[in-house]
């Protein structure tokens, strides 16, 4: 179980029988499948992590890459892995602590208003990442490991200027700001990209936990 994103260059490990990707948006499902190809034993299906079709006991590994901050209630998307996972099984985690989220250069930076219109039109929860070790916890699960990673573009901000393009256009509909001073705000980012002046930095953490053993094992 996974965000289905597919994303390009990932590699199955030697030894991995079957793999499945889960995601709710057909969108994502079609682009994951145009990435792997035609890999054997991968599979891709529409459906929710809170309540998924599988039985219990049925995985080996359950790898949740930057979806939970996205979904209400990822507490049931813990349960779920927790029920599917065999005894001891391996729950990988990876996920934006998105309240770190910046592009700004100072104080009342006017990129930053597109960032924090971003988190609140596209994260359900931008500091869920700090409450994982917890949740993990009180799902069942014992955490074996965490790491911290940093996400840095500052000569060639592709994904940060999306971002940037995204919290404008969220400004826009929303009727914070005129057209004008949209198409400016991209710009803006552009021209910064363009000198050499863009900063933009997301942190993200890491966690491996493992489902306990049977009692009696």
């Amino acid at each position: 179980m996974r965000d289905g994103a597919g994303h390009p260059g990932a590699r199955r490990p030697a030894g991995v029988a079957e793999v499945v990707g889960i995601d709710p948006s057909p969108v994502f499902l079609a682009r994951a499948r145009d990435l792997a190809g035609e890999a054997p034993s991968l599979s891709y299906e529409q459906g929710d992590g809170r309540s998924l079709r599988f039985a219990d006991a049925e995985f080996d590994a359950v790898v949740l890459h930057t979806t939970l901050c996205h979904i209400p209630q990822p507490e049931l998307v813990l349960a779920e892995a927790h029920r599917v996972l065999r005894p001891e099984g391996t729950l990988a985690v990876c996920d934006g602590d998105y309240a770190t989220i910046t592009v700004a250069l100072g104080d009342h930076d006017p990129l930053q208003n597109c960032i924090e219109a971003v988190k609140a039109a596209f994260l359900h929860d931008p500091w869920l990442v700090r409450r994982l070790p917890d949740l993990m916890g009180s799902t069942g699960f014992e955490l074996e490991s965490s790491r911290s990673h940093g996400y840095l573009q500052t000569s060639d901000p592709e994904y940060l200027l999306t971002l940037v393009d995204r919290g404008a256009d969220a400004l826009l509909a929303w009727g914070r700001v005129g057209p004008d001073l949209a198409a400016s705000l991209k710009a803006e980012a552009r021209r910064r990209a363009g000198a050499g002046q863009f900063y933009g930095f997301i942190g993200f953490a890491s966690f491996i936990a493992r489902k306990p053993p049977q009692e009696g094992r």
